[in-house]
This record gives structure tokens, sequence and C-alpha cells, in this order.
């Protein structure tokens, strides 16, 4: 990629390359919201927020920083630094094809680097990371399956939503005893630290207590730091079940590797409606706002193919498939007055 080349930051781990400009292909590629207050209900529709690693590094303040970190645009920049999860399927894995990164996240990325003319910078970085590497300023905006929560939105800044989904459970193909969500009850289940299934991600015991009751008060949760090493584990039979984002899992259940290993459990989904939004530190609620017209635009435009270029399993099964991910007009607006620190 032409230009400078990011760094290597604590959190993170940089892409083996790193993209200017998209190219024209179909299949896009990268290189290398908000609190919930559509209503009460979205508020108590949302989950937590990531945690710190334990480094005990220093974090901005609540302003977002020095003042000239309120004042310059992230877009002048030469290069935009953008958090992804790389490895996660149907968002951000790499091609087997020419070694590159493609998927639902890494087409959104590419759009928005044309549509808003800069060059970006894909870094991998882990869920509970997601807000340090933001208010440590080793990245410029987070898109990363990141769920637009109340605790999150007091430490970062939110755009308004380009993903909606509900919550629901992987488990292995062979697995005959968990039908419903009463089955859950119990069972060895894994979740991902930082992620809105970790009970630490919140920040009162009511709250915590909701997260580790959401599938029911017997659940023996474990934590591991990423998705992909739950479904592995979950292969292997040290779990039940992992529990986290309908989409994430359907990702799990269509991906080559995994597919004839696991499947998603149509009969269970846990009523916690999630909202996907760009992360970015507080003080640019200018760039905000011009991502959330981008993102309009990506809604309007290439949501639809984008979804069924990397989630066809879905599309062709799910006839409404749009309403139950895709965020409507109504919502999009709703979370776009209190996004980019409006609340």
């Amino acid at each position: 990629m032409p230009g400078r080349t990011p760094s290597p930051r604590p959190g993170t781990r940089p892409s083996s390359r790193s993209v200017s400009r998209p190219s024209s292909r179909p299949a896009l590629r990268v290189r290398s919201a908000v609190t919930c207050l559509l209503a009460l209900a979205l508020l108590a529709a949302c989950g937590g927020g990531g945690s710190d690693d334990g480094s005990g590094a220093a974090s901005p303040s609540r302003t977002g920083g020095s003042p000239g970190d309120t004042q310059a645009s992230l877009f002048d920049k030469e290069t935009l630094n953008i958090a992804v999860k790389k490895g996660q399927p149907g968002f951000s894995t790499r091609s087997e094809e020419d070694d590159d990164f493609a998927g639902f996240e890494a087409q959104l990325v590419q759009f928005l680097s044309t549509d808003l003319d800069f060059k970006a910078a894909d870094w991998d970085v882990q869920s509970r990371n997601r807000e340090k590497v933001l208010r440590e300023r080793s990245m410029d905006l987070v898109v990363a399956t990141y769920s637009i929560t109340a605790p999150r939105d007091k430490k970062v800044d939110f755009t308004a939503p380009y993903l909606k989904t509900y919550q629901g459970v992987l488990v292995r193909e062979e697995e005959k005893g968990i039908a419903r969500l009463a089955d859950v009850d119990g069972k060895r289940v894994c979740s991902v630290r930082g992620s809105t299934g970790d009970p630490e991600s919140e920040q009162d015991d009511k709250a915590k207590k909701s997260v580790r009751d959401a599938l029911g008060p017997n659940v023996v949760a474990e934590f591991r730091n990423s998705y992909k090493t739950c479904v592995k584990e979950l292969r292997r039979g040290n779990f039940d079940a992992v529990w986290t984002d309908k989409i994430i899992l359907e990702g799990f259940a269509q991906d080559p590797r995994y597919k004839d290993d696991v499947k998603v459990v149509r009969n269970i989904t846990v009523k916690k409606l999630q909202f996907y939004g760009i992360g970015l530190r507080e003080g640019h609620e200018a760039d905000c706002r011009r991502l959330n017209s981008a993102l309009k635009r990506f809604l309007d435009t290439q949501w639809v193919l984008a979804f069924q270029a990397h989630f066809s399993d879905i599309t062709e099964r799910v006839a409404g498939y749009e309403q139950q991910y895709k965020p409507t007009d109504d919502e999009f607006e709703a979370l776009a007055e209190t996004s980019c620190g409006g609340a």
C-alpha cells in the first residue's frame, strides 16, 4: 500500500498487507448505536462492553484526549488504522485465492474507504480490547462486530448501526439434546471475554446477573479470547454449546472448515437484540456524522449485495433475512440521533 505502514501497537496484530484503494472486483476485499436509546426496550436489549486487558495503561479522558484530538479530522490522516476481527467467518477471513481478507465487514470498510476517500490499514483486535485500542489511539476506527451498548458508549463513541442480530447457540452437528432454550440450562457453554455474553462487560450487579442467567441459572460458562477458540473446543467436546450473536454463529456454520461439525440451533433465539456500529474515539463528532452518512449509502445501495455474498446460506434459507439482519430506516435514524456522543 502506498504511504506509511503503521507500527505495531498494544492489543493489535498488524495485517500482512495494507490497502490504499479498493478494487472494482465484485468480491470486494480490504487489506490492509450509541447508547441503546431507540427506546427503553433497546436499552434493555443491549449487552455490556469490552474489558481492559489488565495492562494498566492509561486511557484518554472523557473528552477524547488532547484538545488537538477533538479538532483534527481523522480523515486528514494519510492512513486510517482500522481494528477488525480477522479469522471470523462471514465478516473477515483470509481468501484462499490471493491470501487477502474478505467478508461483510471487510467489504464495508472497503466501501467506506472509497466513499470517504481514505486509505485503510487493517489490524486484528480481540473483543476485550476494542475500547482500549481506541482510547489509547492505537486505532482510529473499530469495525469488528461491535455491539452498541450503554457501558461501551461511556468510553467511546459509536456510529449508527449497519447490522442487527439476536443471539443464539451453536452446537455439534450430532447434538440431539439441545433443541430449545431450556435445554441449555446446566450445560457447558463457551463465550468470549469482552463480548455481550461476558457478565464482566456489564457495570452493575443486576446487569451482570442478567447476562449470567440469559441461558439459564445453572449454565456452566467459560470464556475464551476468540470465537474460533470456542468453536474448536466445542468440536473437541470441551463444551456443549457456544453462545453469542446468531450472525456470528451462522458464519461458522457455513464456513467449509466447520460446517460438517457444527450447527446453529434454529429454535433458540435469545431476546437480546444487538446493533453493530463503528467505534471511534470521543471528540470526533463531525467524522462520526460523515461515517453515518456513508453507512446510510451503504445500507441503501450495497448492504444486500454484501450480505448475499458473505452469508449465502442465510439468504438461500431465510426469505425475510433483511428484516432479521438489516436495520430499518426507523432504527437507523433513531440510533443516529443518539450516536456520535449525542446521547
